[in-house]
């Protein structure tokens, strides 16, 4: 990697020193935080870690960034942003040096566009907004953007009508949940074979609108088709778009094939 965004000293020096032993310079990005409380380092420990790493051989501070609406959900918005704005601004004028990458967080901050960035920020870090085509705010859809360049394949393995409520005594789960159950009568039932280690369900949306994830455990998740008039049969494949929490453990999962078309 030519650039990476670090917070911690220790690391940077670290970097450093491998940088030298390579005869390379290593560019970095200093991370802020900036209320959302994942990465980053306090704006009041800015001038002491900058004036740190700019002695730390073998490492060019190339920018500053921050990291929004991932861990606490914190909105970007023309404070946060405007911090990290006035921040960078401080940075150059104390320390005489000039920052070519002021990262104003990642898709949720896409909405910002519109409305016009502070104008020291130059960069996001896109992954969502493009691989799913959805802004992380309010989870909206982008206009001209796709929702499914990833498309999950599961195979049908069972197929039978069956009563909608279980019979017995109603414990705990595989996960220590005690589910619950509404009544809808007979519904026919189609087991696919992907389960709760690969992805959580509730993230996936399925092609056709007329069917509905009623639950899975480790290795299998059951749909009911009932209202579908498609003409599913065991071996078939259901299809399902998928959110950014079904895409990540999807893309991880040994047992999942990925396949490029």
């Amino acid at each position: 990697a030519d650039i990476s965004l670090n917070s911690e000293i220790s690391t940077i020096k670290a970097l450093g020193l491998a940088a030298v032993n390579l005869n390379k310079a290593h560019k970095i990005i200093l991370m802020i935080d900036l209320g959302d409380l994942r990465e980053g380092i306090l704006p009041e420990d800015v001038d002491e870690m900058v004036e740190q790493i700019l002695k730390v051989d073998g490492i060019l501070l190339h920018g500053i960034g921050v990291n929004l609406t991932c861990y606490g959900g914190v909105i970007p918005d023309e404070n946060n942003l405007g911090q990290l704005n006035e921040i960078a601004m401080h940075i150059e004028e104390k320390h005489s040096i000039k920052l070519d990458i002021v990262s104003g967080g990642n898709s949720s901050s896409i909405y910002m566009l519109e409305k016009g960035l502070p104008n020291h920020i130059n960069n996001l870090r896109i992954g969502e907004a493009i691989v799913l085509g959805r802004e992380t705010k309010d989870g909206d859809r982008i206009e001209n953007t796709y929702d499914d360049a990833f498309v999950l394949e599961a195979e049908i393995i069972e197929l039978k009508e069956k009563n909608s409520l279980p019979k017995g005594t109603i414990g705990m789960d595989a996960f220590g949940n005690n589910p619950t159950f509404v009544d809808k009568g007979k519904m026919l039932r189609a087991i696919v074979a992907i389960g709760r280690q690969d992805v959580n369900p509730s993230n996936l949306i399925p092609y056709d609108e007329n069917i509905e994830i009623i639950g899975a455990s480790s290795d299998h998740m059951i749909v009911d088709v009932t209202q579908s008039s498609e003409e599913y049969h065991v071996g078939g494949i259901i299809r399902f778009k998928m959110e950014y929490g079904a895409l990540l453990p999807l893309c991880t999962s040994e047992y999942v094939d990925k396949e490029i078309r």
